[in-house]
């Protein structure tokens, strides 16, 4: 995927989600079909974001692949 496919795909998403990254270690490129809408935890104050778990309060998120 390269930047002009990313932007036409980003128009075709909910505007008001926030995008997270799941953090890894290596490097790939980005395929749009790795590209999802999931639910996480609310974000902490450091910008960290956990997994949905049932004791936290959850949103969500517009998720970029990763490990």
């Amino acid at each position: 995927m390269n930047v002009a496919e990313l932007i036409e795909f980003l128009k075709t998403q909910r505007q008001d989600l926030q995008v997270i990254y799941r953090c890894c270690s290596e490097n790939a490129v980005l395929e749009e079909n790795e590209i999802c809408v999931g639910e996480a935890c609310e974000p902490r104050p450091d910008g960290w974001v956990a997994n949905k778990r049932p004791d936290k309060p959850a949103k969500q998120y517009l998720i970029l692949p990763g490990n």
